[in-house]
C-alpha cells in the first residue's frame, strides 16, 4: 500500500536542515505540487494544533490537497538525527511527508505507515539505505510479509 505511493526521486537520504520549515521546503522540491509554500504554511499551521512527531525520531507531516489527482509520499532520512531550532527538542531520523489527494484513503495510508515504522528492523533498514531504491525495496518487502 505505502510502496504504491513511493518514487525514488522523492526519497532523500542523509539530508540536513536547521529548521523544520526548511526541511519541508526541501522535501517539497521533489513534488509535482505547484504551490509549495502554501502547502508548507498549511502543514506548519496544523503542527501548531497537533504535532506530527510521533516518537522514535519519526515525523509524519501531512496535508490533504483538494485538487490533487494522486497522493504523493516524500521520505527524508538522517541516521544521525536532526534537531530543528524551530520545532523543539525532538530528534528527527525519518520524516514521511504526505500530500494526500481527497480521492485516496489517507487514514489507511497513515495507519499502514505507523505499522511499518513501528518495526525496529525496518526503521534500521531505511536509515541504513544507501540508495532511494533500497528504501522502496525494504518497505515493499515488509508489506509483502
Amino acid at each position: 500500500m505505502l510502496a504504491d505511493y513511493l518514487d525514488k526521486d522523492r526519497i532523500l537520504l542523509n539530508v540536513t536542515a536547521e529548521k523544520y520549515r526548511d526541511m519541508l521546503v526541501r522535501m517539497l522540491e521533489t513534488s509535482a505540487e505547484q504551490d509549495k509554500l502554501c502547502v508548507v504554511d498549511n502543514i506548519l499551521q496544523r503542527e501548531k494544533i497537533m504535532p506530527t512527531a510521533i516518537g522514535k525520531g519519526i515525523f509524519l507531516p501531512r496535508a490533504v490537497l483538494r485538487d490533487k489527482s494522486k497522493s504523493e509520499v516524500i521520505i527524508a532520512t538522517n541516521p544521525s538525527g536532526l534537531s530543528f531550532e524551530d520545532y523543539g527538542p525532538m530528534q528527527a531520523y525519518i520524516i514521511v511527508l504526505f500530500l494526500f489527494s481527497e480521492k485516496d484513503d489517507s487514514a489507511a495510508i497513515l495507519a499502514q505507515t505507523l505499522r511499518l515504522l513501528s518495526d525496529d528492523t525496518l526503521r534500521s533498514d531505511i536509515l541504513e539505505s544507501i540508495a532511494p531504491i533500497d528504501v522502496i525495496k525494504a518497505i515493499s518487502e515488509w508489506e509483502e510479509e
